[in-house]
C-alpha cells in the first residue's frame, strides 16, 4: 500500500480504513523522504486492489480524478480535473520533486490518496497544493501537484527489500531552514548558504571537517545559497561519491574534502532541517527534546554573528 513519506513520518502508529469502514493496523515497510514516498502493509484476505497506470502516458489537457479524505472527514471525495502541466519542479518543505500539476481540487487530507486517467488506472500520488494567496496578494486557486506513478513504482522493489532507497547520498549534518537573504548576509559581510547547527557523530560530514556554524556554500560546482539548493545538490550524488564541500567560518572560505555515506532506514535522508518561529507570529514547528540540536549550535544568525564576531557584527 503506497502513501506519501509526509503523512505518516513522526506516526506512533498507523491505521489504514478500506472503503468498507474495515480497519486495520499498518505496518510501514519503507519509505523515503527525498520522493515523499511511503510503502505501507496490512495483513488481510481478498484485498481490493487498483489497477496501474502509466504517467509517461499522460498529456496535458488529458482529464484525471483525485479520490481522498478531505480535512479527514470526508471520506473517498472524488474530484476531477485537467492535467495543466508535466515535470514540474516543486519545492517541497525543501526536496525538489518532479510532479504533475493538476488542477483537480486537492485538499488538506488528500495526500497520498490516487490520481487516477479516465481508464480507472493510477497515474500519480496526490501530494500537495498551492493555497492562500501570494505575497502581492493574488489568489491561488487549482494548483495541485501529485507525483507520477512511474517514479513511484521505480522505488517499490527497494523500499519492499530494503526500507529505503539504496544509493542516496547521506551527508550528516542538521541545517536551520531560516535561510539568511542577501541584503542581510552583505551588510554582514556574510555569504549566501545553508547553516550548519549540527554534525552527526561518525558521519561523512565530520570525518570531512564540517562543524556546527559552518556556511556551506557550495557542494563540488553546484552553488549553494539555502537549504534547498543544499538538497537540490545531494540528490545529484550517489553514496560513494567523492566531492568537495566549500564552507565559510569564522572570517575564512575553506574547501573539504568529502566522501558520502549512503542513507539506510537507520540515518536520515539528506540534510535534516530544523524550523523556527516566524518574527511576525512567534509560531512555528518546535522541534521535540529529541531534535534540538547538539551543543555549539545557533539559535539565530544574532548569535551566529554574536560567536564570531564578538557581539558587534563587524
Amino acid at each position: 500500500m503506497l502513501t506519501n513519506h509526509h503523512v505518516i513520518d513522526g506516526a506512533q502508529s498507523i491505521t489504514v480504513t478500506l472503503s468498507d469502514g474495515t480497519e486495520y493496523t499498518a505496518q510501514l515497510v519503507g519509505s523515503d523522504s527525498v520522493s515523499d514516498v511511503a510503502l505501507l502493509k496490512i495483513d488481510g484476505q481478498d484485498l481490493p486492489a487498483v489497477s496501474i497506470g502509466n504517467s509517461d502516458d499522460l498529456e496535458v489537457g488529458d482529464q484525471v480524478a483525485a479520490i481522498g479524505n478531505p480535512l479527514g472527514e470526508l471520506t473517498s471525495t472524488q474530484t476531477v480535473g485537467y492535467v495543466s502541466a508535466k515535470d514540474r519542479s516543486v519545492n517541497t518543505d525543501g526536496t525538489i520533486i518532479n510532479m504533475l500539476q493538476t488542477d483537480a481540487a486537492i485538499n488538506s487530507g488528500n495526500s497520498g490518496g490516487p490520481l487516477f486517467n479516465m481508464n480507472g488506472e493510477v497515474v500519480g500520488i496526490t501530494t500537495a497544493k498551492y493555497s492562500g494567496s501570494t505575497s502581492s496578494g493574488a489568489s491561488i486557486e487549482g494548483i495541485g501537484f501529485a507525483i507520477p506513478i512511474n517514479d513511484v513504482m521505480k522505488l517499490v522493489d527497494d523500499l519492499m527489500e530494503y526500507g529505503y532507497i539504496t544509493g542516496q547520498a547521506y551527508l550528516g549534518v542538521t541545517i536551520n531552514s531560516k535561510d539568511l537573504d542577501a541584503s542581510t548576509a552583505a551588510a554582514y559581510g556574510l555569504p549566501v548558504g545553508a547553516r550548519v547547527e549540527s554534525v552527526t557523530e561518525g558521519s561523512c560530514a565530520q570525518k570531512a571537517g564540517l562543524q556546527a556554524g559552518d556556511i556551506i556554500t557550495a557542494l563540488g560546482d553546484q552553488k549553494v545559497s539555502g537549504y534547498s539548493d543544499l538538497v537540490y545538490a545531494l540528490r545529484n550524488f550517489s553514496a560513494g561519491d567523492a566531492t568537495t564541500v566549500s564552507v565559510y567560518r569564522a572570517g575564512q572560505e575553506l574547501t573539504l574534502q568529502i566522501t558520502f555515506d549512503e542513507k539506510t532506514a537507520d540515518t536520515v535522508t539528506g540534510p535534516v532541517v530544523t524550523t523556527e518561529p516566524t518574527e511576525a507570529t512567534g509560531d512555528g514547528e518546535q522541534p521535540s527534546q529529541d531534535e534540538i540540536p547538539e551543543s555549539g549550535s545557533y539559535e539565530d544568525w544574532y548569535d551566529y554573528f554574536y560567536r564570531f564576531f564578538g557581539g558587534n557584527g563587524n
